[in-house]
């Protein structure tokens, strides 16, 4: 994929305060090792393919996913589906540095596997990216959780009642619920704001201070919150 560098801070959420809240917080107080390192490199590949060609891509894209995750130099690699439309696919990936991205892009399960994911596409892939350092306003939130399987069904339930009210609240550019397909309990909550100011609206919203706090609680451990800033 597209060489794209920036850096990566990673919190915890506890309570009913916003991701970006506890993310902030937490970065203060996260042991030095806990912190990304400056070389680390994160991608976030959407694409949207056709209806009845979700299951043949998802399938390619695990296949892509189980040998990128044996390449020197990853740290995480994931094949996600929106649960708002299933036709939207994310590819997950942070490696430890430019050069273990290098030998990646060109090992043979790339050179062969990428090219398709990217033919069958509808329209372009979408790299996103984005740099601790960066002065912009625009804020950018991974929140990823596990839940048990039992909890499952209602969990994505709530996630996606919350996704439907957020979509609505001013300040918002993308929201969304993905559910990892290698893993079924784990999930996303994938969002884009304009502003910290419109983010404190969301965070204090009726439907934050209520749906989040489900959520938090029904993770297995603690939900692993990723900002960055455009």
């Amino acid at each position: 994929m597209k060489r794209i560098m920036y850096g990566l801070a990673m919190m915890s959420l506890i309570g009913m305060a916003s991701c970006a809240q506890k993310a902030a917080q937490q970065q203060e107080e996260a042991a030095p090792e806990a912190a990304a390192s400056n070389n680390e490199i994160r991608i976030n590949c959407l694409f949207k393919v056709a209806p009845e060609n979700v299951a043949n891509i998802v399938n390619l894209s695990k296949e892509l996913v189980a040998a990128s995750r044996n390449d020197s130099g990853n740290i995480d690699y994931d094949i996600y589906q929106s649960q708002m439309d299933p036709t939207q696919l994310m590819i997950f990936e942070t490696w430890k540095d430019q050069a273990s991205l290098d030998v990646h892009s060109n090992a043979a399960h790339f050179t062969r596997i990428v090219p398709q994911l990217a033919g069958a596409a509808v329209g372009e892939m979408a790299i996103q990216s984005f740099t601790a350092d960066s002065k912009g306003d625009g804020i950018r939130i991974n929140c990823l959780f596990k839940v048990a399987p039992d909890n499952l069904v209602k969990i994505l339930g709530l996630s996606k009642e919350l996704v439907e009210i957020s979509r609505k609240d001013a300040g918002v550019i993308d929201y969304d619920i993905y559910q990892s397909q290698t893993d079924k309990t784990q999930l996303m909550i994938f969002e884009t704001w304009k502003d910290q100011p419109s983010l404190d609206v969301h965070s204090n919203a009726d439907h934050f201070t209520r749906i989040v706090p489900q959520l938090a609680e029904a993770a297995i451990g603690e939900m692993a919150i990723q900002t960055f800033k455009k």
